[in-house]
């Protein structure tokens, strides 16, 4: 793959505002009065074999399966004038076909099979273009290079408004891609089958059958500050999706109210999501799935019909970052199904309507950093087989059961996190089979600030639990498990109680085995676990 580097550009965010605002759906052939532009005139449906420019003199209203115009020679510039061709549901209104550096401008194809194709074009432009209720495709590009579609629009076609197919670093700016697609889908923009290096920005997407925009075995593409909403025709209809697509940059658009998820990394590898704003779709806002070394940054994310951010189907290596994921109507954050060694770090996560951040039958993962506030169940929780997890340094808040929450879980270490003022226990911490608590701060909790129940070699050390509801520390039916230099005040029960517990070591200060070294050895004995004291 080669490595490709793009920049952003002030205007560029700067009109990407002001389209989003006002609707690019309102892109069209020109019609207004303009000088007159030299060139050969065309007046019938023809085939242009030498260099020049052309203009048609009228509309065009063509017959039959051949194309209207076809363009087979190089340098040729085929102005439109405002005029329309339009067929009968067949052929192709404009066939550009082996050439070289081929312009269309200020026209519109309606009613054709496929509205636009360029095959084989190297260079070239399509400007001012309209592509509408043709019966196939608006615009296919097939095996082209370097050609920019800009100030364009496909609406209304019957399967995607644009394709690109096998085709490298074009370029799709300020341009309107709007209800395409029916019961067969169709999308809004379409790269797919090798289509590398390309770039799409400044544009709209709405209102179409399926994606709004899909990468289907495209990499190395950008897609950046477009607006990507209402796609809702089939139930999978995604804002943006990339399949089995890697090496891709999305940044900065906009995607909202689609159907299906916002914006969809399926079997994609190595792309960058950033920036972008993601709300009200109806399925997840950003799920990543068997997909490797992502990173998903500094995205605003809100109102999902599921989970806010989704990991699964073994995605590995991925990095959540700077993230704020707000009122999903599931989970904020959710791990599972065989995710590994992610890393989740320093969000901002609230308001969903059950945990904000999950690891659930996922292992080796890292949630480190993040605010996890005012979610309607556990702030976090690692649940059924979430193994090997490592959750520290997070401020967990105002949440309505636990803070923290481990459940049938082994292996986790939990580390200099602050609880407080959640529903219920602080840290709730069941089931569990070897697990470190080490220097958290759990108070003002409506229950316990620390409750471990059934289980087995595990440690806390050097735990505050102040002014809790209930408890400080509570364990109740555990078994060979270290508690050491807990710092307890002001709760509403005992600073610590032990229930029908076995094997239970209780550590203070005044004792030998508070010595780190000591404290060490026995917490590693235990647990098989290293910790620093």
């Amino acid at each position: 793959m080669r490595d490709r580097t793009y920049r952003v550009t002030t205007w560029a965010v700067v009109v990407a505002v002001l389209l989003s605002m006002v609707g690019v759906g309102a892109v069209t052939a020109e019609t207004s009065e303009r000088p007159a532009v030299d060139g050969a005139e065309i007046s019938s449906c023809t085939t242009i074999s030498d260099p020049g420019t052309y203009v048609l003199g009228d509309d065009l209203n063509a017959n039959g399966s051949a194309p209207c115009l076809t363009v087979r020679a190089d340098d040729v510039r085929l102005v439109g004038d405002g005029r329309t061709l339009s067929a009968d549901g067949r052929g192709t209104g404009i066939l550009a076909d082996g050439a070289t550096n081929v312009t269309v401008e200020n026209l519109t194809i309606t009613g054709f099979e496929t509205g636009v194709r360029f095959r084989g074009v190297d260079d070239g432009s399509l400007r001012g273009v309209a592509a509408v209720d043709n019966a196939d495709d608006g615009i296919r590009l097939a095996s082209t290079t370097g050609v920019a579609v800009v100030s364009t629009r496909a609406d209304g076609n019957v399967d995607d408004g644009i394709v690109l197919d096998d085709s490298d670093e074009n370029r799709i700016e300020n341009g309107a891609f709007r209800r395409n697609g029916g019961e067969n889908g169709g999308d809004g923009i379409l790269l797919r089958n090798d289509s590398d290096g390309n770039v799409v920005r400044l544009s709209v997407a709405d209102e179409n059958a399926d994606d709004g925009i899909d990468l289907d075995y495209a990499s190395g593409n950008l897609l950046e500050a477009n607006l990507v909403r209402g796609n809702e025709g089939l139930e999978n209809a995604d804002g943006i999706e990339l399949r089995d697509s890697d090496d891709n940059v999305v940044r900065r658009n906009t995607v909202r109210n689609n159907l299906d998820d916002g914006i969809d990394v399926a079997r994609s590898d190595d792309n960058t999501v950033f920036g972008n704003t993601v709300t009200g779709n109806r399925n997840d806002g950003i799920p990543v799935g068997a997909a490797d070394d992502n990173r998903i940054v500094e995205n605003v994310v809100s109102d999902s019909g599921s989970d806010g951010i989704l990991l699964r189907g073994e995605a590995a290596n991925n990095l959540v970052r700077r993230n704020t994921v707000t009122d999903s109507a599931r989970d904020g954050i959710l791990v599972r199904l065989g995710a590994r060694e992610n890393h989740i770090v320093r969000n901002t996560v609230g308001d969903s309507g059950r945990d904000g951040i999950v690891l659930r039958n996922a292992t080796r993962n890292v949630v480190r950093g993040s605010v996890v506030r005012d979610n309607a169940d556990d702030g976090i929780e690692v649940d059924y087989g979430g193994d090997r997890n490592f959750v520290q340094r997070n401020d967990v808040f105002d949440n309505g059961a636990e803070g923290i929450r481990f459940h049938r879980s082994a292996q986790t270490r939990l580390l200099d996190n602050a609880v407080w003022n959640n529903g219920a226990d602080g840290i709730n911490v069941t089931d569990v089979h070897r697990a470190v608590l080490a220097r958290n701060v759990a108070n003002e909790n409506a229950d316990n600030g620390v409750e471990l129940t059934r289980v087995t070699a595990s440690a806390v050390l050097e735990s505050t639990t102040r002014e809790n509801g209930a408890n400080g520390v509570r364990l109740d039916h555990v078994r060979r498990v270290v508690l050491a230099l807990t710092d307890g005040d002001g709760n509403g029960e005992d600073d610590v109680v032990v229930v029908e517990s076995r094997n239970v070591w209780t550590v203070d200060r005044s004792d030998p085995l508070s010595n780190p070294v000591a404290l060490e050895a026995l917490i590693r004995r235990v647990t098989g676990l290293n910790v620093s004291v």
